[in-house]
């Protein structure tokens, strides 16, 4: 057996790894979404997220594994780390660094592994996600590239959690990502490609003219944060296949992501069966706390589309719930040449998320920002004080859900 060696950047890389607390409650439900999914796309016995401290590695979550922590220098995610493509080992036992492992000849047995290097936005591997199997194998085209997809957006949903830091970071480069801004600014084709996937035509077509009032390149602004859940998937993922999974899924996404493209909203992010989308970047728009409502609301009752089309296939319904909140984020392109996305980062993001979780199904609750923005618009059904996580003061929540008519 071969010991992995210790990075260069391993004080950096341990100091980003502290920062982004990947041992935190609210992680693990998204972690577990994904080990689920990759594990029935990809047909594998053992799926786990790893992270690699000084001494030790961490099991955040997994399927196939009966321990959370084991030595850093048995670990396969040890070996992973050391490079930034996926490291795969078709046969333990032909490999000079894992014949004789621990955790190859006992329990888990492990023969077959694979792994995609987890990193934070400032490029410092922490962990990896991983799959493995107890007898050698090798990964179909199309099994690599759910494997590639899988790791690029856990990376993305990773990077977005460390929202305070994201802000110090995206201050200091400014001026790099303003310089960056000008080349990007000659090719409408970069619009295209960086947008063309996430906004409604309309939209896309307004940043496109708009070239000087669209500072892309880091700057605050007040815009309204949307996200939505479907309520009680995970067990819907543990009872059908992963083709049905994906099948109720596209059918979900199809209908939701017609109803934000015609509010004009910026999908930012989707992970697993969340939807996070922002009115008023990247370029502005009339009234955007408005338009978020109006937005959920037809999203609600799209609702009833999405599971006509279920009941047809004789899937179960689904629920969804929303919840909105409005501020000011820091929006940009973070990342470097080779690789960016236009992010988002601020604590109004958390307050949305931490929102929608107190939702029930088919409800819609919005932040009191939100609410002192269209109060004259908008008639709640309710209100209530309560405190959300991560935040010592308590806020007012309202609920904007459209009574049945």
């Amino acid at each position: 057996m071969i010991a992995p060696v210790i990075p260069e950047n391993e004080e950096e890389r341990l100091a980003d790894l502290i920062s982004l607390n990947l041992s935190a409650s609210a992680r693990k439900e998204q972690f577990d979404g994904v080990i689920m999914i990759l594990s029935k796309c990809i047909d594998v016995p053992i799926a786990y997220i790893s992270s690699i401290e000084s001494e030790k590695q961490n099991i955040h979550s997994s399927c196939g594994l009966n321990f959370h922590t084991s030595d850093r220098a048995t670990s396969f995610c040890g070996h992973t780390i050391l490079q930034d493509e996926i490291l795969i080992i078709e046969d333990a036992l032909k490999d000079e660094r894992f014949y004789d492992n621990p955790m190859v000849v006992n329990e888990p047995n492990i023969r077959f592994y694979a792994g995609h290097p987890l990193s934070s936005i400032t490029g410092n591997n922490i962990g990896s996600l991983c799959i493995a199997d107890r007898v050698p194998r090798k990964l179909k085209d199309s099994e690599l590239s759910v494997f590639k997809m899988m790791g690029k957006l856990l990376n993305e949903r990773i990077r977005m959690n460390k929202l305070v830091d994201l802000q110090k970071q995206i201050q200091e480069s400014k001026i790099h990502l303003e310089e960056l801004n000008s080349e990007l600014m000659e090719s409408n084709q970069f619009y295209k490609h960086l947008f063309g996937q996430y906004m409604s035509e309309s939209l896309l077509e307004k940043v496109m003219q708009n070239k000087k009032e669209t500072q892309l390149g880091g700057e605050e602004r007040d815009v309204t944060v949307l996200v939505s859940d479907i309520r009680g998937f995970s067990p819907i993922s543990a009872k059908y296949s992963a083709k049905i999974v994906i099948e109720v899924l596209n059918i979900y996404f199809e209908e939701m992501i017609d109803i934000i493209h015609q509010y004009e909203g910026y999908i930012n992010e989707i992970l697993g069966d969340g939807i996070l989308v922002i009115f008023g970047a990247p370029n502005s728009i009339d009234n955007s706390a408005l338009n978020a409502i109006q937005c959920a609301r037809d999203m609600q009752k799209g609702m009833k589309s999405v599971n006509a089309k279920l009941r047809i296939r004789g899937l179960p319904a689904l629920q969804m719930g929303i919840g909105i909140n409005s501020g000011n984020l820091i929006v940009g392109n973070i990342g470097s040449k080779r690789r960016m996305k236009y992010g988002v980062v601020g604590e109004n993001i958390n307050i949305a998320s931490r929102i929608e979780a107190l939702t029930i199904p088919n409800q819609i609750l919005i932040s009191e920002a939100l609410y002192e923005k269209i109060s004259n618009y908008i008639d709640p059904i309710g209100s209530i004080r309560t405190k959300i996580k991560g935040f010592n003061k308590s806020i007012k929540i309202y609920d904007v859900s459209e009574l049945p008519g």
